[in-house]
């Protein structure tokens, strides 16, 4: 039994559908990656298995650690065992890197504690009692990611979390999701719009175009085949 198992869902927004008759699956302890060109459906796939509105699945079930999680709302789903680092990462500008996490933690079932959070990130150590507005780019990513992981989930979901940051940050981020998925045993099911990136940190992909899976493959494979990177990835 996978941990997690999308089956046949149709997706959509008031302007349309989105997904058709999207199937796949993550097992306990992968991290793999949904890749495709903007406007592919990965991100409207990621927020269909969260549960975030919109979009609405119209049709098809999603299964997480054996039972079906449709029609949960986000935060029962947060109760079975998933977090979401949307790409807008949505943090709370007003609020330090510490009561950014003590929120997650307020609001979770089975928290973890902030010192342990807080040790998988040392450069959030460091800037404790900063706002997260007086943050840069790469270090508010972190932040995200830090809070997701505060729920203690068993399934974390990252959408495009190398998205506008410098390439070393970027190895920062690869860094700390490789630590998680090692030390932590989650889950990671990964949108990325940088396929690189995507390669380094994960153990399959799932390649999407116009609203459907097309094809499931390796790292090792998607880099020596350039007929697949041309049709379906902007690399």
């Amino acid at each position: 039994m996978s941990l997690l198992e999308v089956n046949s869902i149709d997706a959509g927004y008031n302007t349309g559908q989105a997904l058709f008759d999207v199937n796949f699956s993550v097992e306990k302890g992968e991290v793999v990656s949904l890749l495709g060109r903007n406007g592919a459906g990965k991100t409207t796939t990621l927020r269909s298995v969260m549960g975030a509105a919109p979009p609405t699945v119209w049709e098809g079930d999603i299964r997480f650690d054996g039972e079906s999680i449709l029609p949960l709302e986000p935060y029962n789903r947060v109760t079975h065992g998933i977090s979401f680092v949307p790409e807008e990462r949505r943090l709370w500008p007003n609020l330090t890197v510490e009561e950014n996490i003590q929120v997650a933690i307020n609001h979770s079932p089975n928290p973890k504690g902030l010192e342990e959070v807080l040790s998988y990130f040392g450069v959030l150590q460091e800037m404790r009692e900063r706002r997260a507005r007086n943050m840069s780019g790469g270090e508010q990513q972190m932040l995200a990611i830090a809070r997701g992981l505060a729920a203690n989930p068993k399934l974390m979901l990252l959408d495009e979390p190398s998205e506008g940051l410098a390439p070393f940050i970027v190895r920062d981020v690869e860094a700390v999701i490789s630590e998680i998925n090692d030390a932590e045993d989650v889950t990671v099911l990964l949108v990325e719009q940088n396929a690189v990136m995507a390669m380094e940190v994960s153990d399959r992909h799932y390649l999407m175009d116009q609203g459907k899976i097309v094809t499931s493959t390796t790292p090792s494979e998607l880099r020596e085949d350039d007929t697949m990177r041309k049709k379906y990835l902007s690399v």
